[in-house]
């Protein structure tokens, strides 16, 4: 496997398709900069020829969704989500938690599939971009081996972690439909590109930029054994007040003298801690005009204020240009990642990846002694998690003719992941644990392509673009876990070692061992032209046209014809306006890649072969048997491709002499013909079938607001600017012509949204035997129990005198209907301010934290996964006077989570970053340096303050399907210092 790495490594490309690939200007160097980020140019650094090009280039784009690379490159992030949130119009980011190196969700414009789970997250995450080069998400199979799935096995490390920020020259979001045509089916969620810089011709430039932050502890209220018995003790008094009940009550609350539970409760000072975090990168590039370089290597440690968790980042990069002859251009890129991460050490998160569940009677202590005594066990664990990532380019530009180009190009992009998990005998019930994980994502693209301009006269001017692309895609990950090894001291799974004896993969020392596995291919094969006409620099038509093959769709569907066209009209140059005014119109259709490979072998099943709790298991050691249900469901014939219809009309608008400045677009996006489980006669013996049909649509609109308020380049100078998105959706569409679709405690609904929850209306209590309805001597009931005294009063929606699932009704959504950031930058002289504000509206959560607390008696009676307490429940972070007070013993479950009782709003606004930055290039004590050209130091400070009205810890920490269950590390404040010097 490493030298698969070795050599795809070495063989690095470009893809022109994705955005063109980057040409040597007149200075000799690969300019990127004036292709995608022309919203981050200081134009004070571009020469005259470089300023002419740029301007144009601006004109013809009209409107393009660029960051501000100098406002977020000082800030302490690593992941690339934390960059572009709040930036930019229609790019929503969730994050469950603050734990270094962890999943973000990165949503463009609405997700335009169900998400209500983990595994849907890499159904509508954007694509990332590197310089042409498409990374790959982690694949979902892996998810198969678990029974419980909070966490994906292996390291779980977000890929958008892989780039670091000082390297990259723009960030660009891709949103108009017929750039998305031109990028194809990887681009169906949205497209996110990033260039990095490149050489310079006869000009050697050095750089280094650092800092150094601490994340502040949380202030949180700790309590202890007494205010949890406070907690149940008026349950216990209005409802079950008997000796019965009070035998079996918990018996680390019934000794009020056991000062291990009633004692001080101090463990906050050892899972909460000041935190520090730095990074330092250097950067070098330089040449000539026929050969350049750009070099860059860093290292960034983030870390959070909870579980002593950690991220380690190591990073290097090279860009080479040359140009042979006048001809001739060869472009080359690598871009080199390795990580390891300290994760948490929640008890839920390793009782999912063992598989199964102790006695979970007994919590942890709130004492501080013991629950040291507790972490040291950890001290003899092993729980590494490492990731080696590559992303590389090589691109061969050929000019045939004055006007024809020929291009080629090949690029990959490989991710390893590797995590070795050792628990000993004290933390697993006297046995113990050892699990490892190696597996890899490889991706690879081979592109050819030929254009063609054309201009007829100084107003006319044709160009054709026609290629072809192959992308092949291999996941593949092996892993086992291993139970009741001979002693702690053996922390790895051993076996005999040579292949040439039977039975050599035995393991050693008795150890009981559980293997799988699996490999995921899929290869996609697409030819493009690309027409474009421009009229005057006034009249812009482009049109696209596109055919896609993909192996994971069924040969009788397998190529997919994907059009779209746009329009564009300058207003300004065509009328001879001061100020910018174009009016945009585009349309088009993607195809939607589906990474599932058995969706295209036609009709199969898939069956476990396990126990009724342990479904990852999948046969009784290796014994054949019989098996039903087949509880993957049936594939059939006739599955083809999904794909995004896209419309989009922008308005861009500039008024007082382009000093305000206003970008407006109204789009439509339906995501259609996905694939869908949907349900067939029992007796078939599947849990259901695979079908087509499933459409989504978004609509909305995107909001983009700058101007420059005071303008002073010598004195002072205030700049603000706005970026909203308003956007809604609902499901059009169902397999089969369905009305609803139940997708476990979610529903699907043919004119409803596709992010709404399932819940009952909860509308009180009943707070007497009397006020329960009855008609004709039978009881009000929920699922055939009646309702007693002290039940949750649900609301009949449909008036059959009874509770059940048809009377759940859909509420909130998961997406925010409006958010968006606003931003001001204050300018003094060499000292400037700035302020970032960050909002989400509109959107609602399930506070399962809260459900869980209140539910305790099912909970501990169930032992279930929802049983398991933390360290952090021994701390006040549920308004227990919010709710009121169920008969917690009722057969009703009154305090289940799917009831709008625990549904909260929200919508938040979040003081997300304040910078204070001084520029002392022209300082006296420095003029001596001649080479230097800046000297920049600043402080910043983040996640400062959020306003809000949710009653859990933070709102942004909700998990990708809405519901809030408080285990996402703490969003804290974040102190920093750091310097850039450029010579």
């Amino acid at each position: 496997m490493f030298k698969r790495f070795i050599v795809l490594a070495s063989i690095l490309f470009c893809i022109e398709a994705v955005h063109g690939v980057p040409t040597l200007n007149g200075k000799g160097y690969v300019d990127t900069r004036l292709v995608l980020s022309a919203d981050t140019i200081d134009e004070g650094n571009l020469s005259e020829s470089e300023l002419t090009k740029f301007r144009n280039f601006r004109k013809s784009v009209g409107s393009i969704d660029t960051i501000d690379l100098k406002k977020v490159n000082i800030k302490p992030f690593t992941n690339l989500a934390d960059f572009i949130k709040g930036e930019l119009a229609g790019a929503y980011i969730q994050q469950p938690s603050t734990e270094s190196g962890s999943y973000q969700n990165l949503i463009i414009r609405g997700a335009g599939t169900k998400l209500f789970s983990n595994e849907d997250m890499n159904n509508v995450r954007a694509t990332v971009f590197v310089n042409g080069v498409p990374m790959a998400n982690n694949h979902n199979f892996a998810y198969e081996t678990q029974l419980y799935k909070f966490n994906r096995i292996g390291p779980e490390t977000d890929f958008l972690n892989f780039v670091d920020i000082s390297a990259i020259e723009s960030i660009e979001i891709v949103k108009d439909p017929t750039r998305l045509a031109l990028l194809g089916p990887l681009a169906a969620n949205g497209a996110i590109l990033i260039t990095t810089f490149g050489g310079r011709s006869g000009i050697r430039e050095i750089s280094v930029n650092s800092y150094f932050g601490i994340n502040q502890k949380p202030s949180i209220t700790p309590v202890n054994g007494q205010y949890e018995n406070y907690f149940r003790q008026p349950f216990y008094a209005l409802y079950n007040n008997t000796l019965a009940a009070r035998q079996v009550y918990p018996g680390y609350l019934a000794d009020s003298t056991n000062m291990n539970y009633y004692g001080a409760s101090r463990w906050e000072d050892e899972y909460y801690r000041n935190s520090s975090l730095y990074s330092f990168d250097f950067s070098l590039r330089g040449g000539s005009e026929r050969a350049n370089f750009g070099f860059l290597g860093g290292h960034t440690k983030s870390s959070t204020s909870a579980d002593n968790n950690y991220f380690n980042r190591y990073n290097a990069l090279l860009n080479i240009n040359m140009l042979p002859f006048e001809w001739f251009t060869v472009s080359a890129f690598i871009n080199a990642t390795r990580t390891d991460r300290n994760r948490n050490t929640s008890l839920r998160n390793r009782y999912a990846e063992i598989g199964y569940l102790p006695d979970l009677s007994t919590p942890l202590s709130p004492n501080l002694d013991q629950y040291k005594n507790y972490i040291s066990l950890h001290d003899r664990s092993v729980n590494d998690n490492i990731t080696n990532s590559v992303q590389g380019s090589l691109s061969l530009s050929f000019d045939i003719l004055k006007n024809l180009n020929y291009t080629t190009a090949f690029s990959v992009d490989y991710t390893e992941g590797i995590r070795d998990l050792f628990y000993p005998s004290e933390l697993m019930e006297t046995t113990n644990y050892i699990s490892n994980y190696y597996g890899y994502s490889q991706r690879y693209s081979f592109t050819n392509n030929l254009k063609y301009t054309y201009n007829f006269d100084d107003k006319n001017a044709l160009s054709f673009v026609g290629g072809v692309q192959y992308l092949d895609d291999l996941y593949r990950f092996t892993y086992a876990k291993a139970f009741d090894g001979p002693n702690d001291f053996i922390k790895l799974n051993v076996v005999e070692g040579d292949p040439n004896k039977t039975g050599y993969l035995t393991p050693v020392g008795g150890l009981k061992v559980h293997r799988w596995y699996n490999t995921e291919l899929n290869r996609l094969f697409s030819t493009y032209g690309k027409f474009e006409y421009q009229y005057d620099n006034i009249f812009d038509i482009d049109a696209v046209i596109r055919w896609d093959a993909s192996s994971t769709i069924q040969q009788d569907s397998r190529w997919l014809f994907t059009p779209s066209a746009s329009f564009k009209w300058n207003l300004n140059n065509h009328f001879n306006l001061e100020d910018n005014f174009s009016l945009k119109l585009s349309a088009g259709r993607v195809g939607k890649v589906n990474y599932d490979s058995r969706f295209a072998v036609g009709p199969q099943y898939y069956s476990n072969l396990n126990w009724a709790t342990e479904s990852n298991i999948l046969s009784f050691f290796g014994n054949s048997a019989l098996s039903r249900p087949y509880n993957r469901g049936w594939v059939g014939y006739d599955l083809g491709w999904s794909y995004v219809d896209q419309i989009d009309f922008n308005i861009l608008k500039s008024f007082f002499n382009n000093r305000l400045s206003t970008n407006l677009s109204l789009y439509q996006k339906d995501t259609k013909n996905q694939v869908a489980l949907i349900p067939i006669p029992e007796e078939y013996g599947y849990v259901g079938q695979f079908k087509n049909g499933l459409s989504i649509r978004n609509r909305g609109i995107d909001l983009g607001i700058s101007a420059d308020i005071f303008k002073n380049e010598k004195s002072f100078s205030w700049n603000s600017s706005l970026n909203l998105n308003l956007n809604s959706n609902k499901v059009i569409a169902l397999p089969d012509n369905l009305e609803e679709l139940v997708l476990g405690n979610r529903l699907l609904k043919v004119g409803h949204s596709a992010d709404a929850f399932w819940l009952y209306e909860n509308a009180g209590i009943y707070a007497s035997s009397a006020e329960v309805p009855t008609s004709g001597g039978d009881i009000l009931s929920f699922d055939g129990i009646p309702f007693q005294y002290g039940d949750a009063k649900w609301v009949d929606q449909n008036n059959d005198f009874q509770i059940n699932q048809q009377d759940k009704v859909l509420k909130g959504n998961v997406i925010p209907k409006v958010f968006g950031g606003f931003n001001s930058k204050f300018k003094y002289k060499n000292l400037d301010l700035g302020i970032d504000l960050y909002f989400a509206l509109g959107h609602k959560a399930i506070n399962e934290r809260a459900a869980n607390k209140f539910n305790f008696i099912n909970n501990e009676a169930n032992n279930s996964i929802a049983s398991v307490r933390e360290i952090f429940h021994w701390q006040q972070d549920v308004d227990i006077n919010k709710y009121p007070l169920y008969n917690v013993w009722s057969n009703t479950d009154p305090y289940r989570v799917d009831q709008d009782l625990f549904l909260e709003n929200a919508s938040f606004l979040k003081i997300r970053g304040i910078s204070l930055g001084y520029d002392l290039t022209k300082a006296s004590f420095l003029s001596n340096i001649k080479t230097l050209r800046r000297t920049y130091i600043y402080a910043t400070v983040n996640n400062l303050y959020t306003f809000t009205n949710f009653s859990g810890n933070d709102p942004e920490l909700v998990n990708f399907n809405g519901y809030y269950d408080g285990y996402g590390l703490p969003m804290t404040p974040t102190y920093s210092l750091g310097f850039k010097l450029d010579l």
